[in-house]
């Protein structure tokens, strides 16, 4: 059973660290299961087509719409989920069937990914910072059924 964490305790935005936090060894275990499922491979295949092993999967739970149901905030170290833009940072969100991406972003595993007080649809907004020195940061928001990017800082 997955335990709600209310995004704004003390009053502040929730920070994610995916380069210096420790992850959520569950959370990150149903990330990898749903990539074995949405790829339809074996860990064995999935091992040897695209490098992916359990701990490629680096995942944290926050409650993104407060119906005390955590999301899963992630992305999987591989070239599979990499290209010129980034990482995918998948959002799974829990359905009656197993889990759904409502992701269309990317970014790079050393941005700070927070979690916004504001929200948009019943949604908190996300924030990403780039490290890379130039300390961009990026807004998205959940419209149409999935986070989308919203706007440029």
């Amino acid at each position: 059973m997955l335990i709600s964490q209310s995004v704004m305790a003390f009053g502040t935005n929730k920070k994610l660290d995916f380069a210096k936090d420790e992850v959520d060894a569950e959370a990150s275990k149903i990330l990898y299961e749903y990539v074995l499922q949405e790829q339809g491979m074996t860990p064995v295949e999935i091992k040897s087509f695209a490098g992916i092993e359990p701990q490629s999967a680096k995942a944290f739970e926050v409650d993104l719409n407060e119906d005390g149901i955590n999301e899963i905030i992630a992305f999987v170290n591989s070239t599979l989920y990499w290209g010129t833009a980034g990482y995918s940072l998948f959002i799974l969100q829990k359905q009656s069937n197993g889990y759904k991406d409502i992701s269309t972003l990317v970014f790079e595993p050393q941005e700070i990914v927070e979690i916004r007080s504001k929200k948009t649809n019943g949604y908190h907004d996300i924030k990403l910072t780039g490290s890379n020195g130039n300390n961009v940061q990026y807004v998205a928001k959940y419209k149409d059924g999935m986070y989308q990017w919203a706007y440029k800082q």
